[in-house]
Parts: C-alpha cells; structure tokens; sequence
C-alpha cells in the first residue's frame, strides 16, 4: 500500500495531477491514515413549508459517556413530536469515523445525517460527500444564527456555507493543576508564561511524579493539542493565500522547543508517545501528576475516579512572554466534534434538515448549560446565563461575559488533506520527544511532505 501511494505521488508530480487523480489520493489518505479519537424541544416549522415525511438514518460517531446515553432519549422526543419521520439511529465508536463515513459512500450505504468533526467538512466537502445546509433551506439555517456564538458558528462554514451545526466546541489549549500539589511547593498562581511554566513543572516533579503531563501520540487529539500551543505563540498550519504550509516557522518550532525542554529536563511523564492519548487524564486524575496539558475536556470522562475527590483548577496553557510566530496570537482553536451534517446521497434532505434542526433548538442545546454535560464549552449563548455552568465552570462564564472567551480563537486547522498533514506533524513530535530529532529538523522535513501532497491536491 505504502509503494503503491509513493507511486500515485510521483506520478501526479510528474504529470500533474487529475482531478481523479486528486480524489484517489484523498479517499487513500482518509481511509488509512490513523483515525481522529474522540470523547469524538424542537421547531415546528417544515423544511420550504412542507411537512416532511418518511425515514431518516442518522449515525453518531464517537461522544462522552453522557452525550452516548442522551442521544436516544432525545431521539425519543423527535420521534414523539414528528411521528411521520421514521427514526434510524446508529451510534458507532468514533476511532472509525472517516472509515465508516468514506466507505459509506463510495458502498453509497450511507446516512442522511452524519454526526463528525468540523475538521472533516473540507475533506467530505471537496469529496462531495456533505452537501450545505442553506442549500436546502437557507429560512430554517439563518433561524439558529443568533443563538449560537459567532465564533462557534464560523467552524462549521466552508466556502461560505454552512455545512454543519455546532452544538458546542473542543477548544485547546488549557492547563489543569493540582492545588495541594502547588501548596506543597509554595506556589499559588497558574504559570502565566513558558519561562514560569519550566519553573514550575521543575519545582513540582518528583521521583514517583511527573511535573506536567504531556502526551505525544499519534491520536489526533494529541496533535491538535501541540497545536494549540503553537497558534498561541503566533504560529499557523497553512498560509491560506500562498498555499504554503506553515509548520516549520518560529511559532511550531518555538512550541516544539518547549515540548522538548520539558522533556529534556525530566519533568514529564515516561512513554509519552506509547501510551493512550488520555493517558495524562488518567495520570492527573490519580495525583500521578502535578499538572495536565489538554483540550476544554479537562473535567475528563477519562478520569479514573471522581474529580471532586482532590483540588484542583483549570485555566488557559500560558503564552510565550514574546510570542514568537508571525501571526496574530490565537488564545485558542476550537472545532465542533459532534456537528450535524447532511450527506449528498440523503433520499430525503428535508426530513434530515428537520432532525438538525430539532437538536438546534434551545431545549437541546441546554444540555450543555453545566447541569448535565460539563466537558464541552457550549455553542448556544443562552448557556452562559446557566447557574449550573457558572457553578462547574465560572472562569467559561466569567470570561465570555467579559467578551475574552471566544476572542481571538480560530477553527482548529481546516483544509483538504489536512489528515495527512497532522499525521506529519504528530510523527514530527513522537521524534523530538525520542531524542531522535532537534525541532526544526523535524518540523522541516513534515512540512516539506505535507507541502507535496497540498501541491497535488490543490492544483
């Protein structure tokens, strides 16, 4: 398979590559490359003013252990309210998502409404495997406009359509520390730069515990972690208008440099790179670890034990003092993990577009207001008048009051080929953390193949 792909390469490099060529390739890469891991009352009002009828398939893909058991209560509602609309619903384990997806559609065995990241709209967009939802009523798709965050809602568009619903967001990158732990060495405050960040991860390792919890393996998450840190300090995945990748520039490698001090100097967990990605929660979670690097999910379904029974808090990773990228710095990059999209072979987008529609509105929406579901940061504004999000989360609500939140975030990097791309990168770190690269070197030689394969599949 690997000769087989080189091939396909040289040969779209050499002769420029069709545009069948072009899907080959993409349908290839999606299909095997290692998959993304994740945790991945209604309106009434009729789809251009008809009642919609007959069936509906629907597969979700992935979700926390809550999110797993709420989905057929409410589809339970949906069926109660629309009994003219047949149900089928399948929920599926979200390290298959792309394989699941993919193949669905080249079998042409595939849902009307797929539940998947907002990362995967421009593959399945350019694979035309999702079609826009405005396209099929753009009345029903403006009426979700105001309740959603802005910022929250431009993850979900592409080409300016909207091809997903987002009912929350992942967001990184935070920070999780162990009060006693902080108290036992005198400090008090969360770091509030990477000088700071060293210092403290040096002060709170111990033989029998790491100072800060990394992971480094090849799930995605992991990746869009790393990311994370380095949109903050001024770094960029893809340069939009030059086509250029961006992640051998000072804002990957100053991240990637941090990484490997970190590790260099002992402050980390072993077999970083070998272990499950949630392997920090589960370190965290136990006390086995000062303080955790991760998504917005810090209150973690992969803790082992109540998070109640030890101190602890939340807050943003800290920025470089100089931010060393050329970019503006992003205090986060955020992506949908459960949105709502309607595929093209849908026999009946009408009906579809009444289910996305039922789980936009309000009473579905607040599941995430904290009194319910607390490891997701919610899309629908009405959350963040929630006492119960307040409660679990008051610096969320603090800061999106104060209009901070969302300010300055970005969708997580979105671009056909972009699972390729990652899987560079991801490679890139395991090497640093092994020793076996320095950051630059790495970072130089991931961007020079993912560079290659964007080449072919935007010509």
């Amino acid at each position: 398979m690997l000769l087989y792909f080189q091939f396909i390469l040289c040969m779209a490099g050499k002769e420029g590559a069709t545009m069948k060529v072009k899907f080959f390739v993409l349908f290839l890469l999606l299909l095997v490359l290692p998959i993304s891991f994740v945790f991945a009352g209604g309106s009434k009002q009729k789809a251009q003013g008809q009642a919609a009828t007959g069936e509906v398939s629907v597969w979700k893909l992935g979700g926390t252990p809550k999110e797993v058991e709420y989905w057929p209560v409410v589809n339970k509602k949906f069926e109660e309210q629309y009994p003219n609309i047949k149900l089928k619903y399948s929920y599926f384990y979200g390290q298959i998502r792309r394989q699941k997806i993919i193949g669905g559609f080249q079998t042409k065995n595939l849902a009307d409404v797929i539940i998947a990241f907002g990362q995967d709209i421009p593959d399945f967009a350019g694979l035309n495997i999702i079609q826009p939802l405005d396209g099929i009523d753009s009345k029903v798709v403006e009426s979700w406009r105001d309740r959603i965050v802005p910022e929250i809602w431009t993850t979900c568009v592409y080409n300016e359509k909207l091809y997903a619903f987002p009912n929350y967001v992942d967001m990184g990158t935070f920070l999780a520390y162990n009060l006693d732990a902080f108290e036992e060495v005198g400090l008090k405050d969360p770091p509030k730069n990477w000088a700071e960040l060293k210092n403290y991860a040096a002060k709170l390792t111990k033989p029998e515990r790491p100072g800060i919890a990394l992971q480094a393996t090849l799930a995605p998450v992991d990746t869009n972690i790393f990311e994370g840190v380095a949109y903050a300090n001024g770094g960029r995945f893809l340069d939009e208008e030059k086509g250029k990748i961006m992640i051998n520039g000072p804002g990957f490698v100053d991240a990637l440099k941090l990484y490997d001090d970190l590790i260099k100097g002992g402050y980390t967990n072993k077999g970083l790179t070998e272990s499950r990605f949630w392997e920090g929660a589960h370190l965290f979670g136990e006390q086995k670890a000062a303080m955790w690097v991760g998504l917005s999910w810090l209150i973690s379904p992969w803790f082992p034990a109540d998070p109640k029974e030890f101190r602890w808090e939340g807050t943003l990773f800290p920025q470089h003092d100089k931010p060393t990228g050329q970019y503006p710095v992003a205090a986060t990059i955020m992506d949908p993990t459960a949105a709502f999209m309607i595929t093209t072979l849908s026999k009946n987008p009408k009906a579809a577009l009444e289910y996305v529609d039922f789980w936009a509105q309000p009473e579905q929406l607040l599941f995430y207001d904290g009194s319910k579901e607390v490891a997701r940061v919610p899309a629908y504004k009405g959350c963040y008048d929630s006492p119960d999000l307040k409660r679990v989360w008051p610096e969320w609500v603090r800061l999106y009051k104060t209009g901070e939140l969302f300010k300055g975030s970005l969708p997580m990097p979105r671009f056909i080929g972009l699972s390729e791309a990652e899987s560079n990168l991801a490679k890139s770190i395991q090497a640093v953390a092994l020793g076996q690269k320095d950051p630059q070197t790495a970072l130089d030689e991931a961007a020079k193949k993912s560079q290659e394969l964007y080449d072919i599949l935007h010509e």
